[in-house]
């Protein structure tokens, strides 16, 4: 060590501009950086998932709408308003990348003249508007669709063409043109309009990741410093950790950029969790040092001691690291993996510079400066510690055993939810419009139920038709929360009504009659209007759309198991269900996995590499204890409170344990070097006195650091920070007050 140390004081200026002009030369990639939010990063290219969708896509169009609503408390049915529909619908449709646009004015209402059959815009002025409205509130295809059962809400849907919508950049693009149409309107109106739907969804991703990383990832940093400040008042407090943390976000961002990849909503927080990694390794160092040099040793030889004391304990902590955020590179889900390896090798990073840039900055120290004493909580000369742990070693385990029994009631509340419209807080544009539309006029989710009839024009079959009817039916019996239910069933069920108004049964009893129903009805419609987006090209698949309201993903699996097995029991007939909202809660098994695979992964390494250097059964035990108790904990915390596991608790749980093992692994070197020498209770207080502040210290940073992704609009964001924060000071009491006690029932008798 102390060649290594000369080494380094040698050429520690070499080794400092060596560094950063390595930095800032791989820094210059950052000019690329890109951001992205479609749907199909949060799986593998090859996903069955995404295949499938694909599929559909192609078939037929694909599901990308915008949802414009508004409402107006004296009805809809006024001129005022209709003229506000009437324009908003001829606005939307000069947008570039807009297919069509459905509205209640441009709604194809069905009716007969004489022997003619008629389709046109059900509304195309101001006349008549009572008469309208007797209508639309008695026509099954509207309300609840185009309008509320009061009449005085609407929705006007925007459709994309199927191949501008697979694409995020148009979606922002048309989302921002509707926005700016919305604004004009609202100023010449006086209404507020609400704005949903799928596109907005993939838009708002990349806008909150946007917004994010431009202010988040600045204040998490100027957190770190300006605590760093306020905690030392010493420039080398500041200088040595904040150098390991920017330089080593910088590289891992810059890699990132070098390899292709761009930000998204979780990989646009690397600096924080960088900050995470790194400080706790520098904390240690830099502490380690003030102390020696408070002990009266000159600088170089307390940089020598300090970097012989931790070294190994940095090692071990990088590597347990490491191995956390290296199982999320397992994940299904791209951006945890992505954030994963690449948290993984910032760790390496940091631990690199941790043993090479930090010591070689504090060797520059001259020896005739002072070092000031720690501003916050100096435990550097704790007496007695040991001993109060050592009396009420008892008491401490059956306190903390009644809170693992408290825990374990809220634990079984703990649900696992990826709702993507929950994946945003309630002001932001696109939950207010959800949340809106299903107040008052129809559910904001929408699956698309694609059904098989089992032969070529079999949708044109009676029986087949039948079955739809019934389904519906039993559908919205067991899941009430299906608000509206559309198909071109009920556009042949709507031709029997106005064609043969005397029929004993809603719709025709013969093959030939359906199809002659569906040509007419095509060729009575306005270009860009055709049913080719409700059946394929043979006719054999029928889309089905629903709207439900907005819930648990775990319900949402359910009905669509219960979808698939409903058709599966009336043979020949079989369906899938697909569209944006159908993958989202796809994804919610493989937010479980990452959760199981995560900490399972990094336990079994982690106590391997422990078993290996201390050969101790017992202490592998102890060692485990400490670092799952704070999950089963916080888990417990969560379910009363009523948070659900999503992608960013998923990800909390390696955080968690990545820096709980860190303290843990400080905490038991520093305890079995002592207690060779030492009886318990001053063991105990040498490890305190040694790693005590940097443990204290370095999860107050810590918590006030990941505190900031509170104020993010990505609900998953704000679900990672009070799980993170929770967790982590439960770890700390756990390391400070639990694991000492537990070791005081084996050594504690040790004179």
């Amino acid at each position: 060590m102390q060649s290594y140390i000369n080494f380094l004081d040698r050429n520690k200026y070499r080794l400092i501009w060596a560094v950063t002009l390595v930095t800032l030369l791989l820094s210059y990639s950052l000019k690329n950086i890109a951001y992205e939010g479609s749907y199909r990063i949060w799986f593998d290219a090859d996903s069955k998932i995404i295949t499938s969708y694909d599929a559909f896509r192609d078939t037929f169009g694909g599901d990308d709408t915008f949802v414009v609503s508004f409402e107006d408390k004296e009805g809809i049915f006024r001129p005022k308003p209709i003229q506000t529909i009437l324009k908003l619908t001829r606005e939307f449709k000069k947008i570039k990348g807009v297919q069509k646009v459905d509205s209640l004015t441009n709604y194809q209402y069905i009716r007969s003249e004489e022997d003619d059959i008629i389709v046109e815009d059900f509304i195309e002025d101001t006349v008549a508007l009572p008469e309208k409205k007797a209508l639309a509130l008695k026509d099954s295809l509207i309300v609840n669709h185009l309008i509320s059962k009061d009449g005085k809400t609407t929705l006007i849907a925007v459709k994309l063409s199927s191949r501008q919508g697979s694409k995020e950049a148009v979606n922002i693009a048309v989302m921002k043109e509707l926005q700016q149409i919305l604004k004009q309107t609202q100023k010449e109106t006086g209404y507020h309009f609400y704005l949903s739907g799928v596109p907005a969804i993939t838009a708002s991703l990349v806008t909150v990741s946007q917004h994010d990383a431009f202010l988040l990832m600045p204040l998490a940093v100027i957190i770190v410093v300006l605590m760093l400040w306020l905690l030392f008042r010493d420039v080398m407090g500041v200088i040595v950790p904040s150098a390991v943390i920017v330089f080593t976000f910088l590289i891992v961002l810059s890699i990132q950029m070098l390899l292709g990849y761009k930000l998204n909503n979780f990989t646009v927080n690397i600096p924080s969790f960088i900050s995470a990694i790194a400080i706790a390794d520098a904390m240690h160092l830099f502490l380690a040092w003030v102390y020696y040099r408070k002990q009266g040793l000159k600088n170089k030889e307390a940089v020598t001691v300090a970097l012989q004391k931790n070294f190994l304990p940095i090692a071990m902590t990088s590597f347990t690291t490491a191995t956390g955020f290296a199982t999320l590179g397992l994940s299904a889900i791209e951006p945890i993996a992505t954030l994963g390896l690449a948290i993984t090798s910032g760790a390496l990073i940091a631990f690199v510079l941790s043993v090479t840039l930090a010591p070689a900055i504090l060797l520059t120290r001259k020896e005739e400066q002072s070092v000031k004493p720690v501003h916050f909580l100096d435990l550097s000369h704790i007496k007695g510690y040991g001993t109060f742990i050592k009396r009420h070693d008892k008491k401490i385990i059956l306190f903390f055993t009644g809170l693992f029994l408290i825990a374990g009631y809220g634990l079984s509340h703990t649900k696992v939810d990826s709702n993507s419209i929950k994946y945003f807080s309630p002001n932001t544009v696109v939950r207010s419009g959800s949340d809106f539309i299903e107040k008052h006029i129809t559910g904001p989710m929408v699956y698309e139920v694609i059904i098989d009839s089992s032969k070529k024009e079999g949708i044109k079959d009676p029986i087949f038709l039948t079955q739809i009817i019934a389904f519906e039916k039993a559908l919205k019996t067991r899941y009430p929360t299906v608000r509206f239910s559309i198909s071109l069933k009920d556009i042949i069920m709507r031709m029997q009504k106005v064609l043969n108004p005397n029929a004993p049964t809603p719709l025709p009893d013969e093959k030939n009659l359906v199809a002659q129903y569906l040509l007419l009805y095509s060729m009575s419609l306005p270009q860009g209007m055709e049913i080719n987006d409700q059946v394929d090209t043979n006719e054999r698949y029928l889309r089905l759309t629903l709207n439900t309201n907005i819930q648990d993903t775990s319900k949402d699996l359910e009905m669509i198991a219960w979808i698939k097995e409903w058709w599966h029991a009336h043979a020949p007939y079989a369906a899938d269900v697909q569209g944006q909202t159908a993958i989202f809660a796809y994804m919610q098994s493989s937010v479980t996995d990452t959760l199981i695979v995560s900490i399972a992964s990094t336990l079994l390494i982690v106590m391997a590499a422990m078993f290996l250097i201390y050969r101790n059964l017992k202490m592998l035990l102890l060692f485990v204890l400490p670092n799952v108790a704070p999950l089963l904990l916080v888990a417990g915390v969560m379910g009363y409170l009523n948070i659900p596991i999503d992608i960013g608790v998923a990800i909390s749980a390696a955080v968690i344990l990545g820096i709980a093992v860190d303290d843990t692994i400080h905490f038991f070197s520093k305890f079995f070097d002592a207690i060779k020498e030492k009886p318990f209770d001053k063991s105990i207080d040498y490890v305190i006195s040694h790693s005590g502040n940097a443990m204290i210290l370095t999860t107050l940073i810590l918590s006030l650091t990941f505190t900031v992704f509170g104020v993010s609009s990505f609900i998953p964001n704000v679900n990672f920070a009070i799980v993170t924060v929770i967790a982590l000071n439960i770890a700390l009491l756990l390391d400070l007050l639990l694991l000492p006690a537990l070791l005081s029932l084996f050594y504690g008798n040790k004179n």
